[in-house]
């Protein structure tokens, strides 16, 4: 599910990967992060179907574990994530319980509505919310992506317009619509909002990694680079100040770098990037396009192998695969 917010969807797949790797402790920090950054939305994760399903898996592989300890004197695992969820789902209720009167307390209940699928009542919440604030972008953006699950793309994307042409001057509305922009292909409209934002705070990392990208887009790869090399300088590893994996920036750095036809650097680039995540896959295949184009084949075909160790769908791969395979 996308709320056009790059710091909630990080936070998100943060906890999913802590999950899968069976780190409840890890899992239960990042929820913690989202129950205090966006109590509106926390318990979307709670109710996924996916979320669930990993839920469900990590308890089995926690009992197994508690088995094996069963003489050792120990705390089980998964009391601090049952326990949020236990907030979370109260939260939850006392949200639908409440009249609202503000219109971030409509936001809030049309969010939870959202989520337990009253896409009408959800619809009715948002708009008297824009009642009291025309201008509210997490307003628009709810009613927007509210659309979307309800598959009325057409009147997602008159919200989205009215998000697109709204003036913001907060520096995180400025990064959810340049997001919004960027998902619309209106990149120069995006590269303004982020260098207004910059205005306001010159030194943001997620501001840079954002601009950095979508320089890239606007095939502006020479700046695209010293972009990216003032974010990777000012990156945090704090979960919530930073949107971005660092791995992300030094990937989008190495592609900018081919297009500069800088190989040599691109390929130091994505080095780093795989030094820092091994499974960030994506890099594998930028990898192997240089190799290919310098004719190193066998290389390029390991690296287009590696990627599709990750994912065996992607057809441009799988036909860069089969190109090199013939070559050699």
């Amino acid at each position: 599910m996308d709320f056009n917010d790059p710091a909630l969807e990080h936070l998100v797949n943060k906890i999913t990967i802590a999950l899968q790797e069976n780190n409840r402790e890890e899992a239960a920090r990042y929820m913690d992060i989202i129950i205090e950054e966006y109590p509106e939305v926390a318990n979307i994760l709670m109710n996924s179907i996916e979320f669930q399903t990993l839920m469900a898996e990590n308890e089995e592989m926690a009992e197994n574990e508690s088995r094996a300890l069963q003489d050792e004197d120990i705390i089980k695992p998964g009391n601090s994530m049952e326990i949020d969820e236990q907030r979370v789902i109260d939260d939850m209720n006392a949200m639908l319980d409440i009249e609202p009167s503000t219109a971030q307390e409509f936001i809030q209940k049309g969010t939870v509505l959202t989520i337990t699928q009253q896409f009408e009542d959800a619809l009715d919440c948002f708009n008297n919310a824009l009642e009291l604030d025309p201008n509210n972008l997490s307003a628009l953006i709810s009613k927007g992506n509210t659309y979307e699950l309800m598959e009325n793309y057409e009147e997602a994307s008159k919200v989205y317009d009215i998000v697109m042409e709204v003036e913001a001057t907060d520096i995180y509305d400025l990064m959810s619509k340049g997001y919004v922009l960027e998902n619309h292909q209106r990149f120069d409209d995006a590269l303004k909002t982020y260098n207004k934002a910059l205005k306001s705070d010159k030194n943001n990392s997620n501001i840079l990694f954002l601009k950095g990208s979508c320089l890239i887009k606007l095939q502006k790869h020479k700046e695209a680079v010293q972009t990216l090399d003032e974010c990777i300088e000012r990156y945090s590893d704090n979960p919530y100040e930073t949107i971005f994996e660092l791995e992300n920036a030094y990937h989008n750095k190495g592609v900018a770098l081919h297009a500069l036809e800088e190989d040599d650097e691109a390929l130091e680039a994505f080095s780093l990037a795989l030094g820092i995540n091994p499974n960030y896959h994506y890099t594998y295949y930028e990898i192997g396009i240089i190799q290919e184009e310098r004719e190193k084949y066998e290389s390029a075909l390991k690296n287009y192998e590696k990627f599709l160790e990750f994912d065996n769908t992607d057809s441009e791969v799988v036909e860069a695969k089969e190109r090199v395979e013939k070559l050699i």
